[in-house]
């Protein structure tokens, strides 16, 4: 692999891991109920 094909290799990894951690962060408050001001406006 070539230097620049494994630079978008990693930004596609970042990119995914990055959509994983905010799918998981507001899966958490969904399900904790305490941030009902954050559902709303999400709404």
């Amino acid at each position: 692999m070539k230097k620049e094909e494994l630079k978008q290799v990693n930004k596609g990894i970042t990119l995914i891991a990055l959509v994983i951690t905010t799918i998981f962060s507001y899966d958490k408050n969904a399900k904790s109920g305490n941030n009902k001001g954050f559902l709303l406006k999400s709404n």
